[in-house]
């Protein structure tokens, strides 16, 4: 079965900008509870280590899209699928997410003119990952902090920034986040764009597996990240 002619998010939604003061808020409540989620399943050691750290290297890749290869066994067997998130369908009430802040997160990224992709199990979301239309550069309010700290600028029409990608805990067996990353390219292709680009902590080492490994994405080159709290400094790391 093909999942990956959707309804795509209409033009809208990616035009209805919140107030400043209303997209501040939702942030708050979005990293509220990511920081309580992580709290209880890791300690707060692990919040610590997410918000303070110095030298910590990204790898930037890029994904030439011709050359995925389409490839939904794995998703089929574990009566999993791939659908695009939208306004609509988180208002509905037909789907609910396994983890709380991820839908806080959701919500929030629609917002700002971002766009998702869901991984569902009947109509529960288990997973999800998110990309930046190139219009959504043309916008300051819109520019991520990825594109910021990696230097990019602007984007090609046909090219997408990706990122964000997020499986639940209990999910993350086999293959799965790869095979959901694999038909989350698919679907971008789709939708015309020829070349993805995005980034992985080189720590993260199921990251560096899933994309690297499994979906062999090339690296770019690797950028040095120092965070304390909400400052960050990130300096390219010699070849």
């Amino acid at each position: 079965m093909n999942h990956r002619h959707l309804q795509p998010v209409g033009a809208s939604d990616l035009s209805l900008i919140p107030s400043k003061q209303s997209s501040v808020l939702d942030s708050v409540k979005m990293r509220l509870a990511q920081i309580s989620e992580l709290a209880t399943s890791k300690g707060w050691m692990s919040v610590i280590k997410e918000i303070i750290f110095l030298n910590r290297t990204a790898v930037v890749v890029e994904k030439d899209l011709s050359e995925i290869k389409e490839d939904s066994a794995l998703l089929q067997a574990l009566n999993m699928k791939v659908v695009e998130i939208s306004r609509r369908m988180l208002s509905s009430g037909s789907y609910h997410f396994a983890v709380r802040s991820r839908q806080l997160k959701a919500s929030h990224y629609l917002d700002v003119g971002y766009g998702g992709f869901a991984l569902v199990r009947r109509r529960q979301i288990i997973g999800d990952t998110w990309y930046i239309p190139p219009e959504a550069t043309n916008n300051p309010r819109l520019l991520h902090k990825d594109l910021q700290r990696f230097g990019f600028k602007r984007w090609m029409g046909n090219h997408v920034y990706t990122f964000d990608i997020f499986v639940a805990p209990e999910e993350r067996k086999g293959k799965v986040a790869p095979a959901f990353q694999n038909e989350a390219m698919l679907l971008l292709r789709d939708k015309g764009y020829t070349k993805a680009f995005g980034f992985y902590w080189a720590d993260n080492i199921p990251a560096h597996w899933c994309t690297r490994v499994t979906n062999k994405w090339k690296k770019l080159r690797a950028i040095s990240v120092s965070r304390f709290l909400v400052f960050q400094r990130a300096v390219q790391r010699p070849e």
